[in-house]
């Protein structure tokens, strides 16, 4: 079980699957919230290292820390560490799975602009389509190959909304070599085009990818004319957040 500063952080910073996570039942929602944490320490390092060498070796920190909880050694102490490791191996989570997500969070270190959308793409597909797959088999073990490419690529839209939602911190860095109107515009079809490639899915696995259904208003108020994406903030309140998780979670459709 995570402990309380952990979860209070995960509410802080990453809200919106945390709220998703709470429609689950108890043992799938504490898992989701191990997950999440596990990927808000990855995303954090950016933010809290002084330059990309040491970023690298707290990345390395994890992958470590892996290495302990599927091979035989003894497991660091850690308040999120331990806390996964008991997840993992309930689920029977995937190594590979884990090591890509930190091998994506990682690419945050590099200053290199995105060249093409495709970069953005396959950035937003390392990180929140991977973090979604995740997720969910932690909630359905038994999901085929054909919608785990669906989940991730949904969870890559969330990715998509993210860096535009992010627009004024990235202008200048990552995101400088593709144009903002390109980018939403590929994150409106993508959306159109996935989100109802699901189908019936099984309503263990909704909460955590409920989160989603919040893009079409953000993506409706980044659309609108005049909205500055330098300076205009987008207003969702957490009620009308709330309401929108609970009729996703009742009619099982994004």
């Amino acid at each position: 079980m995570l402990n309380k500063s952990v979860i209070n952080n995960l509410k802080r910073v990453d809200p919106d699957r945390y709220r998703a996570a709470m429609f689950a039942d108890r043992q799938n929602r504490a898992d989701l919230l191990v997950i999440y944490a596990f990927h808000a320490e990855l995303a954090k390092v950016p933010e809290i290292v002084s330059e990309p060498m040491i970023g690298a070796i707290r990345y390395q920190w994890w992958r470590d820390a892996l290495g302990e909880i599927f091979g035989k050694k003894p497991i660091r102490k850690h308040e999120v560490v331990l806390p996964l490791a008991e997840v993992i191996k309930r689920k029977a989570l995937s190594r590979y799975h884990l090591d890509q997500l930190i091998a994506g969070r990682e690419r945050d270190l590099d200053p290199t602009p995105f060249e093409k959308l495709e970069d953005a793409r396959e950035y937003c597909r390392a990180t929140s389509g991977l973090l979604m797959r995740i997720a969910v088999n932690c909630c359905d073990q038994n999901i085929n190959d054909h919608d785990s490419d669906i989940i991730a690529g949904l969870g890559e839209i969330w990715g998509l909304t993210g860096l535009l939602r992010s627009w004024r911190h990235y202008a200048g860095s990552m995101l400088s070599g593709i144009r903002r109107e390109d980018l939403l515009n590929l994150t409106k079809n993508q959306y159109s085009e996935l989100s109802r490639s699901l189908g019936q899915a099984n309503p263990e696995m909704i909460p955590a990818m409920a989160y989603l259904s919040l893009v079409p208003k953000f993506i409706n108020q980044m659309s609108e004319p005049g909205f500055d994406p330098t300076k205009d903030a987008i207003n969702y309140s957490v009620l009308s957040k709330q309401l929108r998780l609970m009729r996703t979670i009742l009619t099982g459709h994004l």
